[in-house]
């Protein structure tokens, strides 16, 4: 049994389902226990419940926090004490009680669980209550918080309640207590009677089929589930798969593309909220899948009443979440997953890519022309044409002999360079080179690379029999890895029999395209020594003048004719990281532990880069393809391959807002698309149509991740918008079109001009992400969680509207001239504020005073037709600012942090209406020693190296290895709140020095501006200002009745005073 027949092959959730319609599994509770398991290192923290069931099984309803729980089921567990108190790879911390432990002290809250047998009798009452806050602020639990679950005995099911507030009144009621009064027990979860399903393998041990059925509330509306899902941000019922798939424009397993949300793509993140099930309550519930095989969900599908999870292999392990809000779910979410390290500011900036810069002229060209025409850049992405035959670590030194004096003639040109780094290690030592290919011999040598051996249990057991199955345009396929023909083109003739369950490195490939590529072996990333020798092996990259990685390839990518599902095979026997606790290595399937060799490859790669010798006190930033829920601390996520369509387009707002949800800081799509779209006779294109290239540029211009990546080789000729003028001339047909040629790179150029004078929103959110765990493109459900309506009007707009930090909201066009001739759209703007069509431009001199106001709740029908006038360009896409918003705003540079020109002052630019803060972080952008010190990780590293005992397991080895913080960081930043308040007319800014650890003087100056903006009929000429607070600070006002406008240039840099008042009285 092999290839398409195998059992354990990648099945599609539907075929999952369909299957498990017939399973059987638990009806009746037969006893229930609360004693922590013998593992637990802080067993009063361990607060669970250990169930019996009928037919011998075992599971368990564990508390983390008072309002998250856990529930893990594995049907061939026969003993409570096999479910041990370690934690999984992406929970932070080594041990669930330590984990509980320290969030507590952490944030001062106490708290506790108790077991009870109903009143009826027929089920059992578990607890959970808090007793006390110690910390005032620490904690957005209150005293008396908590949830009760109960267990229901026969049938057996389990159903979560948790006290909760109505939505405010929008009016008050009379004869009603206020609303803070009317707490009400709500259902936030429950299963249903059949809540766990299961299916063995009689011969196949690792096959562990089981669901879990949980009840679909009616009136549910549910969002999340990663970068899978489609267009649409709220989910409408569906079939989906997560398995980390090299799924190339996201066509492979269904050949319907990109809006089809049923495709396995490169990450998987099996996260999702139900934002509504108790429409007149304050409520939101979140469920996390921590299994790293395949996961299929049938989403409402099979039976509209239902949510069914299932799994195959490892463990159902369910993280179950209920707060008021969706930012509430966020941060306790972030608290158990983690959250990144501050990454440097230059991630920030804008970034050009491409496969097919293939030596130094195509570099240096690429660089000048950005630079000659003032487009400011600052990352530039080196693809596998970098390295020497494809080798990885290497440099070519035939098409990039000066590498290192180029790569830091670009950095003193501020640009910053990262390369492309595949986790295949080639076969093809460099006999011409004394030490060869050292990363090659020394990986052999020290036995470091993943080794040959098959689980041939099933079959015949005959390398001759292996296939491997694969998906393509839609079908299911086999390959003979025996047949070299099957092979990539650069010609692989190795024995298969002879390395097949042999023993030695297991020998894989990865195809480039194009003829390009190398058979290689894998590093063992399973096992911590290897992460380690991983990361070592960057030192020459990184002298050579390398700033970031670009992490690719990351499932890892294999070529078909080598492994199932273009990646490892499914029977290839591999190491299994060892979890917290238990210090042996265990062996398990690689289709077993699918996604974890990618989580472990950013890991390996991103402390590495921390302990390189020369990187001392150096921020470090991965930009990774896709791995598993959590690696988004230790790097960044790009979409994967997608194409110059509109369809892609249109759901990447879709995808980074999703993403946004479990605390990815840093994501988006390719701009302007990877590979080539199609024209009406199925011939490729050769480069993104201008109007799509436009729209992408001005629609994602505020999104975290902006990268133009694009594949020339033989298939596209440019896509850099520099490019698109130079194009016509030797294209003349195209003269009716040269406006739209130029405005390519003209609009193009002011949306990335208007995103480096704003970096310091998005520099503030990424900063506070590690605060808060909220991202920096957000949904509006995130922002405005009192508007209602996205639950039934107006929820079509979540899909393509976001908001950059809390109050600009940016509304793209994502539909081509060809179906909307009048090149506008609807915007909808949220209830409870009134916003202004944005006024915000990239430079000092192209103020324009505010147009009226508009009332939130309303949708706006707004017409952005593209253009090569520059008067129109601010036009090109919607985008409003809240009311009573405060945005800094920096002078435009060619990169970021350029201080060329002298520093760079800051405006703050403060809107009218409603009372408003602001909250900046500033810094310089680069050192680890900026990261805050208040965060639990940095604590529980610190405590250590103070002298504190380190806690130990009950083999007396240390706890919490997994609890890798920066230990440079220092705090070394400045805080600074800004307030407005308006009180009849008179508008007060209190600008609060918060935390005090730098001085930004050499990025800011001396000196601050604050504009505060009138609405229209304003006359602002004999508007009285005064500023106290300091010692006698200086400052010099400027009032411009046609800008309608009240302008301070306060002589100190920001901060300086620790409470600064500016107040504009009207005459």
């Amino acid at each position: 049994m092999a290839g398409i027949n195998d059992p354990l092959t990648f099945v599609k959730a539907e075929t999952y389902f369909e299957r498990a319609a017939g399973w059987g599994g638990p009806t009746k509770l037969v006893s229930i226990n609360d004693k922590p398991p013998s593992t637990a290192p802080e067993p009063t923290f361990w607060h669970g419940v250990n169930l019996k069931f009928d037919d011998g099984t075992f599971a368990v309803v564990q508390f983390i926090r008072p309002t998250l729980f856990r529930v893990r089921y594995d049907p061939t567990v026969k003993d409570q004490e096999e479910y041990d108190d370690a934690s999984s790879h992406i929970i932070i911390g080594e041990y669930t009680s330590v984990l509980v432990k320290d969030l507590d002290e952490h944030r001062g809250l106490v708290w506790g669980t108790t077991l009870a047998r109903s009143s009826s009798g027929k089920h059992w009452v578990f607890e959970s209550k808090v007793t006390d806050v110690k910390k005032k602020g620490g904690s957005h639990y209150k005293k008396h918080d908590g949830m009760k679950i109960h267990i229901y005995e026969n049938p057996f099911r389990i159903q979560a309640v948790r006290e909760t507030l109505p939505h405010p009144d929008l009016y008050e009621i009379p004869d009603v207590p206020p609303h803070t009064e009317r707490k009400a027990k709500k259902v936030v979860w429950q299963t249903s009677p059949k809540t766990f399903r299961y299916s063995l393998d009689a011969v196949l041990k690792p096959i562990k089929n089981v669901v879990l059925d949980i009840i679909k509330a009616g009136q549910g509306e549910f969002i999340g589930f990663g970068e899978q899902g489609g267009m649409s941000f709220m989910k409408k019922p569906l079939f989906m798969n997560y398995f980390n798939f090299d799924n190339m424009q996201y066509q492979q397993v269904y050949n319907k593309g990109p809006l089809d949300a049923r495709e396995p793509l490169y990450h998987s993140d099996p996260f999702w909220l139900d934002v509504n099930s108790n429409p007149e309550h304050k409520n939101v519930t979140a469920n996390f899948l921590d299994n790293y095989s395949q996961i299929a969900i049938d989403f409402g599908m099979t039976n509209s009443g239902y949510i069914k999870v299932g799994t195959r292999f490892g463990q159902m392990d369910m993280y179950i979440i209920s707060a008021d809000t969706v930012p509430e779910i966020v941060r306790l979410y972030t608290g158990i997953v983690g959250r990144p390290k501050l990454k440097p500011r230059f991630i920030l900036g804008n970034h050009q890519a491409c496969y097919g810069y293939e030596k130094e002229e195509d570099l240096s060209a690429v660089v000048s022309q950005y630079r000659d025409s003032k487009f400011p850049i600052d990352g530039l992405h080196i693809d596998v044409d970098f390295q020497d035959g494809f080798r990885t670590f290497t440099t070519n030194p035939r098409t990039f002999p000066n590498a290192q004096r180029l790569l830091h003639e670009f950095k003193d040109n501020g640009i910053k360079c990262s390369t492309n780094i595949t986790p295949v290690i080639s076969i093809n030592d460099r006999p011409e080179r004394p030490d060869g290919y050292s990363t090659l011999r020394e990986g052999l040598e020290k036995g470091y690379f993943i080794l040959d051996t098959r689980y041939k249990d099933g079959t015949s057991g005959r390398a001759e029999d292996v296939r491997y199955a694969c998906y393509g345009g839609g079908n299911l396929y086999e390959v003979d890895p025996n047949d070299k023909s099957q092979r990539p083109d650069f010609i692989d003739n190795y024995d298969f029999p002879a390395n097949f369950d042999s023993g030695y490195p297991y020998h894989g490939a990865v195809s480039y395209g194009y003829g390009n590529g190398t058979a290689g072996y894998y590093p063992d990333l399973n096992r911590a020594e290897v992460r380690e020798w991983w990361g070592k092996q960057y030192q020459h990259l990184y002298d050579t003048g390398l700033e970031f990685v670009w992490q690719d390839m990351t499932t890892p990518a294999i070529h078909t004719s080598y492994g199932d599902m273009k990646a490892l095979p499914n029977r290839l026997i591999v190491n299994a990281d060892p979890v917290s606790g238990k210090r042996e290595l265990k062996k398990q399937l690689a289709i077993e532990q699918w996604a974890l060799y990618s989580y472990n490859l950013h890991k390996a790669t991103a402390r590495g880069l921390d302990n390189l010798p020369g990187r001392e006190g150096k921020r470090n930033f991965i930009l990774g393809r896709g791995s598993f829920a959590g690696a988004y601390r230790y790097a960044g996520l790009w979409t994967g391959d997608n194409a110059s369509t509109w369809d892609f387009w249109k759901i990447t707002i879709s995808q980074v807002l999703s993403v946004g949800l479990n605390g990815v800081t840093i994501a988006g799509s390719d701009t302007g698309g990877f590979e080539p779209s199609k024209d009406s006779n199925n011939q490729e294109e050769r480069y993104c149509s201008p109007e799509l290239l436009i729209r992408w540029y001005s629609g994602s211009f505020l999104l975290p991740w902006l990268r133009n990546h694009y594949v020339k080789k033989t298939r596209k000729w440019f896509q850099e918008p520099y490019a698109y003028p130079k194009h016509l001339e030797s294209h003349p047909e195209l003269e009716p079109l040269a406006w739209l040629y130029h405005a390519v790179e003209r609009v193009s150029k002011y949306y990335v001009e208007l995103r480096y004078s704003l970096i310091q929103v998005l520099y503030d959110a990424m900063f506070a992400n590690q605060i808060h765990g909220l991202p920096i493109a957000r949904s509006m459900l995130l922002t405005d969680v009192a508007d209602s309506s996205f639950f039934n009007e107006t929820q079509h707009f979540l899909d393509d509207q976001y908001m950059a930090g809390n109050d600009i909201l940016v509304a793209p066009i994502i539909h081509p001239k060809s179906e909307n001739p009048s090149e506008s759209r609807q915007v909808y703007l949220p209830l409870t504020n009134f916003w202004y069509n944005s006024n915000l431009r990239p430079w000092d001199d192209q103020g324009t005073p505010l147009l009226p106001r508009v009332e939130g709740g309303r949708i706006i029908n707004f017409t952005a037709k593209i253009t090569n006038n520059y008067d129109d360009f601010p036009y090109v896409v919607p985008v409003y600012v809240r009311e009573g918003s405060i945005i800094p705003q920096l002078r435009v540079t060619q990169y970021v942090g350029d201080v060329s020109e002298g520093p760079n002052r800051v405006k703050y630019n403060v809107y009218p209406g409603k009372d408003h803060s602001y909250t900046t972080y500033l810094d310089d952008g680069v050192s680890r020693s900026s990261a805050p010190t208040d965060s639990i990780r940095y604590k529980l590293v610190t405590k250590k190296k103070k002298g504190v005992k380190a806690k130990k397991d009950k083999k007396g080895e240390a706890l919490n290895e997994e609890i890798k913080v920066d230990e440079e960081a220092k705090g070394e930043f400045r805080e600074v709140l800004l307030a407005q308040t308006t009180v009849n007319g008179v508008r007060t800014l209190t600008i609060t020095k918060k935390h005090d650890n730098y001085n930004p003087v050499r990025e800011l100056g001396t000196y601050y501006t604050v504009i505060f903006w009138y609405d229209v009929d304003t006359t602002v000429e004999n508007y009285q200002v005064e500023v106290s607070g300091g010692a006698e600070v200086k400052y010099d006002v400027y009032k411009r009745n046609d800008l309608r406008t009240v302008t301070l240039d306060i002589h100190e840099t920001v901060g300086t005073t620790d409470a600064l008042v500016v107040k504009v009285t009207p005459a």
